[in-house]
């Protein structure tokens, strides 16, 4: 079976199995385990459906058990060194990301607001070290391995023959994939980056290390009471977005941070078409033979499936 077929069927089936836990878990399915329901389902999710699924299923359904082909698995997903200058130009944009995503999240949040959209509310948490340390591994480190070694792993050795196209290809269904409209603004802009780091690079570990910071950011900030110093993190976010002046600061660093990112992705570029891996040419075209994104129904499924459940949760939160 070829990659572009078998890879359809195995993240369709990545999708459909963490739809599934997502209703099992609002029924309170995870409840009646004692586990806490949000760090059951995650879980759950990100090693079994975000790991085991996809490395299982290229190994069953594309490579037919071949031992070569679990010896290439690793380069196969992108699990591969970018060297010290990537990683250098991956560090220098890691904070202008942070910056470009928390403006985006804010921006479509307040459109969502103003169609009258109401999200539910976070329940607190415990502001303990061990709650800490726990929603870090949750919420950062799992999230960082397991969902790029899907979206940007088993995405990219499925539509890889689409050329430059597989960059929106990931990034659109990560967005969809967390099903949840108040997520899909940011986490498609933070898509699109992800997965050009991994196309100029030929790399996941630049994604793997950019979507840890960006979501133990998250998580720290929401414990400014077990250590102070994780306040400054809301104290500055306050203030950029709670004043005039702030705001303005804001967009001006958000226009730099983009300036910057556009910049660096284009020096990775240079250094992936001077190593050979990618064409001269800017927008690299399909594979001879690759079958047209338009016409792949798999893809269309999959999209479908993804908007669907994102525009249930957007009903939802209206209603």
């Amino acid at each position: 079976m070829t990659s572009r077929v078998g890879g359809g069927i195995i993240y369709f089936l990545v999708i459909i199995m963490t739809l599934l836990l997502r209703i099992t878990s609002t029924m309170g399915v995870f409840d009646l385990t004692g586990v806490d329901s949000g760090i059951g389902f995650s879980l759950i999710v990100q090693i079994c459906c975000f790991g085991l699924l996809p490395l299982g299923g290229w190994l069953i359904i594309v490579g037919r058990c071949e031992k070569d082909v679990l010896k290439a698995l690793p380069r196969t997903f992108g699990v591969v060194k970018c060297g010290i200058r990537g990683f250098l130009l991956t560090l220098s944009i890691t904070l202008p990301l942070l910056l470009i995503t928390g403006f985006v999240s804010n921006v479509w949040n307040g459109a969502l607001s103003l169609m009258g959209y109401e999200s539910g509310s976070s329940s607190a948490s415990a502001q303990t070290v061990g709650a800490l340390l726990t929603e870090i591994a949750v919420s950062a480190v799992l999230p960082a391995v397991f969902e790029e070694l899907t979206h940007r792993g088993l995405l990219f050795a499925t539509y890889r023959d689409a050329g430059w196209r597989v960059v929106v290809v990931s990034a659109l269904l990560f967005a969809l994939m967390h099903q949840y409209i108040v997520q899909t603004g940011y986490t498609f802009a933070l898509g699109l980056c992800l997965a050009a780091m991994t196309y100029y690079t030929g790399s996941v570990l630049p994604a793997v290390f950019v979507h840890f910071f960006n979501n133990f950011i998250s998580v720290v900030s929401g414990y400014a009471e077990l250590v102070p110093a994780f306040g400054v993190i809301n104290t500055v976010r306050n203030w950029l977005y709670g004043s005039l002046v702030g705001i303005i600061v804001l967009c001006i660093l958000t226009v730099c941070s983009v300036v910057l990112v556009v910049f660096v992705f284009k020096v990775m570029r240079g250094d992936a078409v001077r190593e050979g891996r990618l064409p001269s040419a800017r927008f690299a075209p399909a594979a001879e033979g690759a079958i047209p994104l338009r016409r792949d129904v798999m893809l269309w499924l999959i999209v479908a499936m993804g908007v669907a459940a994102t525009l249930f949760s957007l009903v939802w939160g209206l209603l």
